[in-house]
């Protein structure tokens, strides 16, 4: 199974994806995303602790939400969750005329009740608010935002008098970064929370809703954009066409409600709306979600998170973590390994069984369930124990491959980024060593075409494992570690009784 998720990686991967992925004018265009003629030269940037916004001064857009303490992995440039391309639309105001989206450009823009100019403005310590004053078929329509010294809130308030048909809309992708993903299988895309319920739209098209929602949204596998309010009346149109969308917020009444960009930050998202903590990946498996995985997940990954307090090392936390799940499961891996040993020591009677009853299938099965029976060996007892340690295992690998806590974490040396792969390939490397050295403290297989197969598998993982974070690999790599001290103690000490 683990083979099996490392194939998807490698197949349906970072390569795949880039090649299967629309362009961006092909994806504007095929949401029919309003136009404006704005070449975003006259802009306003507040800045805060952690977002810069970028505003036009044409339009009252913001066509830029940039996270200060993120970067692309590539250039090592500020991180946008909303880049709009010139000549389309940001996020901001527009009419709505017969179904159709029409910006509307503001009379004025103030900030702190003071008439702004083309710059830079910092948030105080006590905040700042913009205000955009538009004016609708002769009606006043105002949107007024308040941003915080740190954070990743914009708190809106819309001024809608006369019942306006206006619409606020996120702007393209919103909450998704420019980063491709990592693995094939996980979600981009729209996402929303309704009736309690965490869903993701998986299908293109529009989805309409006219009440119910808590929040809609934009995730990929790090960070998210989304819109919450509750405010009654108001109504949320979600559309999608391949990995572009865009949602809106529709209201011919007054609304508060709020808008976050930011990362998936585990506490940062229980802070804002438990439900939020689902964006996060941890339950998947194959291809959906699990929730058993998912439950294992959290518990590991909040230890996780309390060793980084104390060590101020992911890596480091990851060694201690994997070498406490593997002092939990040392029984079940002492039972695993002594089943294993006592089949072995049975090899020479099942051989004997095998050519006696050769042509009787049906009594040679009777003969080795007796033989088992009268030594008390369960054939199974190799395996079961392994099985009940896989979903902690997925729920680990869950939490290095998806969590946002890792990415730019640096561990040591020449890692920079735990969610990156190691740049030089030593762990990857090193890997593969510590499973040959598992193989050969391994019992020798009777059947030569299995132990031709099982000298290939190191090759095929350390291959796999070349473009994988740098995170998963040192947890396997330690595993691996920890596994043969484990198989050789048992085998040398624990077990020697009994084979003598």
């Amino acid at each position: 199974m683990i083979s099996f998720n490392l194939i998807i990686y490698y197949f349906w991967g970072p390569q795949n994806r880039q090649k299967s992925s629309t362009t961006p004018k092909q994806a504007i265009s095929a949401l029919s995303l309003p136009m404006v003629n704005d070449i975003y030269d006259q802009s306003l940037s507040i800045q805060n602790k952690d977002v810069r916004w970028s505003v036009s001064l044409r339009t009252g857009q913001i066509y830029k939400w940039t996270l200060l303490h993120y970067h692309h992995s590539s250039d090592h440039k500020y991180l946008s969750l909303l880049d709009t391309q010139k000549g389309y639309a940001g996020m901001g105001l527009f009419s709505r005329d017969s179904g159709t989206l029409v910006p509307v450009l503001p009379e004025s823009i103030v900030w702190e009740n003071n008439q702004i100019h083309p710059g830079l403005v910092v948030v105080s310590s006590t905040g700042g608010n913009l205000v955009e004053t538009y004016r609708i078929k002769g009606n006043v329509v105002t949107l007024r935002m308040h941003f915080l010294p740190s954070g990743y809130l914009v708190s809106a308030h819309l001024e809608n008098p006369s019942h306006v048909n206006v619409v606020f809309g996120s702007g393209l992708n919103f909450g998704v970064s420019a980063l491709k993903q990592t693995y094939g299988t996980e979600f981009q895309g729209p996402v929303y929370e309704g009736a309690g319920k965490f869903q993701e739209v998986k299908k293109d098209g529009s989805l309409f809703f006219d009440s119910g929602l808590k929040w809609v949204g934009n995730e990929d596998k790090y960070f998210i954009g989304y819109i919450a309010s509750s405010t009654p009346g108001f109504s949320v149109e979600i559309k999608k066409n391949g990995s572009s969308s865009w949602f809106q917020l529709l209201s011919k009444n007054s609304i508060d409600f709020k808008i976050y960009g930011e990362p998936k930050r585990y506490k940062l998202l229980k802070e804002q709306d438990s439900g939020l903590i689902d964006t996060i990946d941890f339950g998947w498996f194959m291809f959906g979600r699990i929730l058993l995985i998912s439950f294992l997940a959290k518990p590991i990954f909040l230890l996780m998170s309390y060793l980084v307090g104390i060590v101020h090392n992911y890596g480091v936390a990851i060694i201690l973590v994997t070498i406490l799940i593997k002092i939990i499961f040392s029984p079940l891996a002492y039972m695993s390994y002594k089943s294993i040993y006592e089949m072995q020591s049975l090899q020479p009677e099942i051989k004997k069984l095998q050519t006696k009853f050769k042509d009787d299938k049906a009594a040679l099965n009777q003969a080795l369930m007796e033989l088992y029976k009268e030594r008390r060996v369960n054939p199974l007892g190799g395996c079961l124990p392994m099985l009940v340690q896989i979903p902690v295992f997925v729920a680990l690998y869950n939490i290095l491959n998806n969590t946002v806590e890792l990415r730019q974490a640096p561990f040591i040396l020449w890692i920079h980024d735990l969610s990156l792969k190691d740049p030089y390939y030593v762990l990857p490397i090193v890997m593969g060593i510590t499973m040959i050295l598992q193989y050969k403290l391994n019992p020798s297989s009777p059947d030569p075409v299995q132990q031709k197969v099982m000298m290939f598998v190191p090759v095929i993982m350390t291959f796999f494992f070349l473009n994988f974070p740098a995170g998963l690999v040192l947890y396997w790599l330690v595993n691996n570690v920890l596994t043969i001290g484990q198989q050789y103690l048992t085998v040398n000490y624990l077990l020697k009784p009994r084979k003598a």
